[in-house]
């Protein structure tokens, strides 16, 4: 009746989350990092232990799952960057030995004592901070002395590195757990990497000849590990590698074989054919050249997909390579689909990883972003959904 107010029901809608499909997520095979680690553990030898680095979200794989699954495979010792991150390994009920590489804030000083966490250090007021703490709190800490030889970043120069080991040994509650440094240019300048391990083989034999402990004498990354043998000594660090990615460039032969662990994937969530001449995602970079079938795919610059890779990256869908065409966004991207017989809403499109006898790796998209697959991996949002096996 005209003029009669119509009653809605205002009460809330029931919201069950689970009716939704997640728009993209992350595959991680566990058993591939263990594989890898077996293989880095064959090539050193056993006179090496095997320090495993989970820092950034253990390279965007995530952080507790892998450190346990490197735990449970015999991993010597994790590495973190943060005290928080070392934190929120102890709060998972992870036991084993856990350096911090970052600098160590006072304030952080009793969190490292209390869960038994061992702390880099480069100067003397993390040292001082540690000690104090080790003594209010009644529990001795390791701490591996950290030598900046040529990164120029953290640590004591290596002139001055002997005269640091002598003051962190006379402070309570202090022990010397190992002694590093860290190369700035093994992938790149083999004399500048040279000249590093020079620099730490003189604070070596400088630590020897004033009766000095050093613990565990580590130098190698992933690079060092792969081209400098002499880098080795007790212990090697191993980032890259451990989760299937290599640091050398692709035509480059490794010494041993390695599987990608992660995958990255979406689903086609809309297709339409675009006419001859017109233009695809903002700018309208990319124009079609013939009847083009795009499939718009729910992933962009936000989930950690790198906008760099408009109109240069591929994806793979039914087991094709299909090319990305426009701008990247910062949700979406396109897709050239027009080949690919049969495709639908729906399919699964891999972006990192193997769908059929086809692979995208790591490697592939830094090469075509002119990165690194480190930011690639580590790049990748903590809020995408990671599933493990």
């Amino acid at each position: 009746m005209i003029g009669e107010k119509t009653v809605t029901d205002s009460r809330p809608v029931a919201f069950d989350a689970t009716l939704a499909s997640t728009p993209v997520w992350i595959e991680v095979d566990l058993s591939a990092i263990k594989q890898n680690l077996m293989e880095i553990r064959r090539f050193v030898g056993p006179r090496v232990k095997i320090l495993s680095v989970v820092k950034a979200n253990a390279y965007g794989h995530g952080l507790v799952p892998v450190a346990r699954a490197l735990a449970d495979a015999g991993a010597d010792l994790l590495a973190v960057a943060s005290v928080l991150e070392g934190l929120k390994l102890r709060e998972q009920g992870i036991e084993g030995k856990i350096l911090v590489l970052g600098q160590l804030l006072p304030e952080e000083a009793p969190l490292v004592v209390q869960h038994r966490l061992t702390q880099a250090i480069g100067d003397e007021q993390s040292a001082f901070s540690l000690s104090e703490a080790a003594a209010e709190l009644d529990l001795p800490t390791d701490v591996h002395l950290k030598v900046d030889t040529g990164m120029g970043r953290y640590g004591v120069w290596w002139e001055e590195a002997a005269s640091l080991t002598r003051q962190v040994v006379q402070m309570p509650g202090l022990r010397m757990g190992g002694i590093l440094t860290h190369l700035a240019m093994a992938g790149q300048n083999t004399d500048a990497t040279q000249d590093q391990l020079e620099r730490f083989k003189l604070v070596v034999r400088e630590l020897e000849q004033k009766n000095l402990p050093a613990g565990l004498r580590h130098v190698a990354n992933s690079v060092g590990l792969l081209k400098f043998s002499e880098s080795h000594w007790d212990l090697v660090r191993t980032g890259l590698l451990v989760y299937g990615a290599s640091p050398l460039k692709e035509d480059v032969q490794k010494p041993f074989p390695l599987k990608p662990a992660l995958s990255l994937k979406s689903r086609i969530r809309f297709l339409k054919t675009v006419p001859a001449g017109r233009g695809i995602s903002y700018g309208g970079t990319y124009q079609a050249s013939r009847p083009t079938t795009v499939a718009t795919i729910p992933l962009g610059y936000a989930h950690g997909y790198p906008r760099a890779l408009s109109n240069r990256a591929q994806a793979l869908v039914r087991g094709a390579r299909v090319q990305v065409i426009g701008k990247i966004t910062m949700e979406d991207l396109m897709l050239d689909v027009t080949d690919v017989p049969g495709v639908s809403i729906g399919d699964e499109v891999v972006l990192i990883g193997r769908q059929g006898s086809e692979q995208i790796t790591a490697e592939e998209l830094a090469r075509l972003a002119r990165t690194i697959p480190y930011e690639i991996l580590a790049g990748l949002s903590h809020g995408i959904p990671r599933r493990y096996f």
